[in-house]
């Protein structure tokens, strides 16, 4: 199960170690899809990395959106509906292994995410317009956004 992890940049150097032991991803659950008009496996990823891009900044306190793919199995992660339709509880460490890649914002987002966590929604609409940059999970060691 691909799920994507609201992060902080961080955490990128323990998550490429398997340091990491999230509490939380977003994933293309069975409530998403009950919820979403789409059979569009792309689009429904969009919708859980922008979630979990979204946390990452407003209840992570990251200073940039900061997303962290990994493949787990469904053992090890429990859909939680009650906290987000795409929601589930990661059980322990992320091995390193398992981590895809990142999406990170560009440095210039600072400003954008900072005004959003104030409460902005100018400033959030204006960080979902903007791309996330893509890091291969062999980037996350030596990856230090400015």
């Amino acid at each position: 199960m691909r799920v994507y992890i609201p992060a902080t940049v961080d955490d990128l150097p323990r998550c490429a170690d398997g340091l990491w032991e999230p509490p939380i991803a977003y994933a293309v659950t069975e409530r998403l899809l009950e919820i979403v008009d789409s059979d569009d496996a792309d689009e429904l990823a969009e919708i859980a990395r922008d979630v979990a891009a979204r946390a990452s900044v407003i209840e992570v306190g990251s200073p940039l959106r900061v997303v962290v793919v990994a493949e787990l199995t469904r053992a090890e992660c429990e859909a939680d509906p009650d906290l987000h339709p795409a929601a589930v509880r990661v059980q322990g460490r992320i091995p390193a292994s398992a981590i895809a890649c990142a999406f990170v914002d560009e440095a210039d987002a600072a400003g954008d995410v900072r005004a959003a966590v104030g409460g902005d929604e100018d400033a959030l609409d204006s960080l979902e317009e903007r791309d996330l940059l893509w890091y291969d999970s062999s980037e996350l060691r030596h990856l230090k956004p400015a």
